[in-house]
């Protein structure tokens, strides 16, 4: 064998090494998430805070966002407060639907159908919080600010 033609004991092993990544990697994609069941009886404490986008009629403006989500026989009430750029927003209180999550698709909170908003969720913590993740707005309108938040069972 010519010098060209010889593979030494380092490089195979990083070779090895680069192809075991590759398929380790490949891998992490195959991971299923958890279900995502909705409560029954269950009532949390809820916080969000968002930034407008550069894009929106109020660039920058901060939002903050207090209330409770309840649910009762596993249907979800929202009771909401916001302050949106320095304005005291009126109390909302939706009735909304609960669809149970999967383990390729997040849990969904519509509170559309009543004027209120659309959440994704995931339950964390034993079960004793939900991730909301706001993806409608009122109408149902895609929102134009990532607005997250987390509730709190009480």
């Amino acid at each position: 064998m010519g010098p060209g033609q010889r593979v030494g004991m380092k490089r195979f092993s990083l070779i090895v090494v680069l192809i075991g990544a590759v398929f380790g990697w490949g891998n992490a994609f195959a991971v299923t998430m958890p279900t995502n069941a909705c409560p029954t009886t269950f009532t949390c404490a809820f916080d969000a805070a968002e930034v407008r986008p550069l894009s929106d009629a109020t660039p920058g403006a901060p939002g903050v966002f207090v209330g409770y989500l309840s649910f009762n026989g596993g249907v979800p009430t929202l009771d909401s407060l916001g302050i949106l750029n320095g304005n005291v927003q009126t109390l909302l209180t939706a009735v909304g639907t609960c669809t149970a999550g999967t383990t390729s698709a997040l849990g969904i909170l519509d509170f559309t159908g009543n004027g209120g908003p659309k959440f994704l969720f995931v339950s964390d913590n034993s079960g004793a919080e939900l991730r909301v993740m706001l993806v409608a707005d009122a109408g149902p309108v895609t929102p134009s600010a990532v607005n997250l938040g987390t509730c709190t069972q009480q």
